[in-house]
């Protein structure tokens, strides 16, 4: 299938070593060691092939709009400098074939400060804090390389940012064992006003520890229990709720806008990954999957970035939610699942020919949420959406269930 409209961005590790140690994450603590290989900045010399072939890119499909994510490791270690020339030359030469690039960073925080915060503004690149809830939640996942806890730190990292006027939005790691309801109001307590949980990175072959107590069933749900908490107690709150990506793109894709990311929907995914030696690779949510899963052979100096779109691990990771599992395929709410992260799909001897790991918290979830939506549309806007009540006991019988 020929790839039509190009990448909407690239995510960019600057720094592939990070100054803590979060006991989940997939670049360090998952089985993966490629991370030891690299350089731990990226070279001027390979910012340099980036931009270059971002630029071949952009012309090649006429793209307008470029968005990096500079990631990590932790992205901060690279310095202010690097940030600052990378930023510049970006926006530079790629303005001046007649592209709007829009920069990010995602951060653990610890490192912000007035100086950084004053540079970030200057340069017009909004910050990602990671932080996973209230001090004794946070700190049992989020440690530094001596196991104290961060999140006093990063704290003062996502004050400071508040202080000079950030653009800001947190992301946190959802733990089904966490009230959502107390999450929620921390987080809003905090004025964060835009917010992500994301499902942890398991799969078929490294079960969420919920799923090695108790197999997932169609009455064991517990992820998509807490999400659906979580929803009802969101979608009642009246007065300046946060947005949740998450939810919010559920609700677009169930009203049939095709809202979706690598988690959700029908779209290609259209962002890939450059790490700091140029490697070009698919998500690297996919490293939780072996060590050197990730690892093609296709590098930002001696390929273009078309050439990864035919990889075939990012081919696969680009077409995810078009190469689904045969269950998928007859499954009522496939449109707005997309059959998952297609790292939650891996495992079982078979690739990820299977459904989610998170399959029926999903579907519970999914159904859920459109029956509170129908509750509350109007009649005509049911009617234009094409919206019908679906249980959860519907949707498991489309796969036979």
């Amino acid at each position: 299938m020929a790839f039509q409209n190009g990448l909407s961005g690239l995510v960019v590790k600057v720094a592939s070593r990070c100054n803590i140690n979060c006991t989940y994450c997939y670049m360090y603590n998952s089985g993966d060691e490629s991370y030891r290989l690299l350089p731990k900045v990226m070279t001027e010399n390979t910012v340099n092939w980036l931009i270059e072939k971002t630029i071949q890119h952009c012309k090649k499909y006429k793209i307008k709009e470029f968005e990096f994510i500079l990631h990590g490791g932790e992205p901060l270690l690279a310095g202010k400098e690097f940030f600052e020339r990378f930023a510049k030359k970006a926006r530079q030469q790629l303005g001046a074939i007649g592209v709007s690039v829009r920069i990010g960073v995602q951060t653990n925080g610890i490192m912000i400060d007035a100086g950084w915060c004053k540079l970030l503004n200057t340069l017009s690149i909004n910050i990602g804090i990671s932080i996973d809830g209230p001090a004794w939640w946070h700190d049992k996942y989020r440690m530094d390389h001596q196991l104290n806890g961060t999140h006093a730190k990063t704290i003062a990292g996502l004050r400071a940012a508040q202080k000079e006027q950030c653009k800001i939005g947190v992301l946190s790691v959802m733990d089904a064992t966490s009230n959502p309801i107390e999450m929620y109001d921390y987080f809003k307590g905090l004025n964060i006003k835009d917010l992500d949980f994301l499902w942890p990175d398991h799969h078929h072959e490294k079960l969420p520890e919920l799923y090695l107590r108790k197999v997932s069933s169609p009455t064991y749900t517990p992820f998509g229990d807490w999400w659906i908490t979580l929803f009802d107690y969101w979608f009642n709150d009246s007065h300046n709720k946060p947005r949740i990506r998450f939810l919010n793109q559920v609700i677009l894709m169930i009203l049939g806008v095709d809202a979706g990311f690598e988690s959700l929907g029908g779209e290609e995914n259209r962002y890939l990954i450059i790490e700091t030696d140029g490697e070009i690779e698919a998500s690297d949510y996919l490293k939780a999957c072996g060590n050197g899963f990730t690892k093609e052979g296709i590098n930002i100096t001696t390929h273009e970035l078309s050439d990864a779109l035919n990889a075939p691990l990012m081919k696969m990771h680009r077409q995810s939610h078009r190469m689904l599992a045969d269950t998928c395929r007859q499954c009522s709410i496939r449109d707005v699942c997309g059959g998952g992260h297609i790292a939650h799909r891996y495992g079982n001897g078979r690739g990820f020919s299977n459904s989610s790991v998170y399959c029926f918290d999903l579907m519970k979830l999914l159904t859920h949420i459109q029956n509170r939506l129908l509750d509350r549309l109007s009649a005509e806007t049911i009617r234009q959406a094409r919206l019908t009540r679906m249980s959860y006991a519907d949707a498991l019988d489309s796969i036979n269930v």
